[in-house]
């Protein structure tokens, strides 16, 4: 859908007010119902972060122990809903815009948040 109305350009198919992802939405939700409290959690925190962010102290913001944390997002992190960047020998991780924005619009993200 990205390449037919908006010449594969995503920064502008996420400019958009309306959040539509066609083929892709159902498959999200498939995903997002399968996780737990605490990986949802990781989520949305990662979802609202502007670039990718280091994971080597949890954040404050999020109610779950070290070992909460890493476990989420480790487990995040082979179900491939996010991604790790290295740069510098420091890993860092993030969402792919299209999650991120998916993230961004469900009601179960900013429950706890």
């Amino acid at each position: 859908m990205i390449i037919e109305l908006f010449n594969g350009s995503v920064a502008q198919f996420l400019s958009c007010p309306t959040l539509c992802l066609g083929d892709v939405e159902p498959l999200l939700q498939k995903h997002c119902q399968r996780l737990s409290e605490s990986e949802k959690q990781v989520m949305f925190w990662l979802a609202s972060q502007e670039v990718a962010v280091e994971i080597s102290t949890p954040p404050e913001t999020i109610p779950l122990s070290p070992s909460d944390f890493f476990t989420a997002v480790h487990s995040l992190r082979r179900r491939c809903l996010i991604d790790k960047v290295t740069a510098n020998g420091r890993s860092r991780f993030t969402l792919q815009p299209v999650i991120k924005e998916y993230v961004k619009h469900q009601s179960w993200a900013s429950t706890d948040n």
